[in-house]
């Protein structure tokens, strides 16, 4: 199956899980991120800002968490005119608005450099054990992370558990160092 048909498929599982079992899923993915401290360091830490209507990860806890433990953020911003992602700081006194795909974009903040970064959570519909994802076919965080030092960790975020099969890999594709799953 080649990575339309998968991401069409993988798209339309998440989307149908319930609320309930979204909302699990997503306590699973804080309760992991918690756990898994030692990986985050003393950041800062570049996070995707959620989806709804894709029902995406909800970040917003992962997030106020980082912020409780004094862990600086920053997010991207896309241009779709370009094709590319911008990246900003953002914190608990920023406004946001929702872009034309549903993503939520902070307002009037500093720009940021995402190679500071210790981790980059990086969204994902799914994802293999070799740390191969299915994202939305655009591009945009496969150019982000290959821009990125290699110190900085790429951490995936998914709802679904990993494929057993290896996900087709493309030259631009970037594979992440770890997936956290529920």
């Amino acid at each position: 199956m080649d990575k339309q048909a998968l991401r069409k498929q993988y798209l339309e599982e998440r989307k149908a899980l319930s609320q309930e079992e979204w909302r699990k899923a997503c306590d699973s993915l804080f309760e992991q991120v918690k756990s898994n401290a030692a990986l985050i360091g003393g950041g800062p830490v570049h996070i995707f800002l959620p989806i709804e209507k894709f029902k995406e990860v909800d970040t917003w806890p992962i997030i106020r968490w980082l912020w409780q433990e004094g862990i600086r953020t920053m997010t991207s911003v896309t241009d779709t005119e370009r094709d590319t992602l911008s990246h900003v700081w953002f914190d608990d006194k920023t406004h946001f608005i929702t872009s034309k795909w549903g993503i939520p974009e902070p307002v009037n903040t500093p720009p940021a450099d995402p190679s500071l970064c210790t981790v980059i959570f990086v969204p994902l519909l799914v994802a293999d054990k070799h740390g191969n994802r299915i994202g939305y076919g655009k591009g945009f965080y496969d150019g982000f992370l290959s821009s990125l030092p290699r110190s900085v960790k790429k951490v995936g975020l998914s709802l679904l558990p990993l494929v057993d099969r290896p996900i087709p890999e493309e030259l631009h594709d970037v594979r992440l160092d770890v997936v956290l799953f529920h």
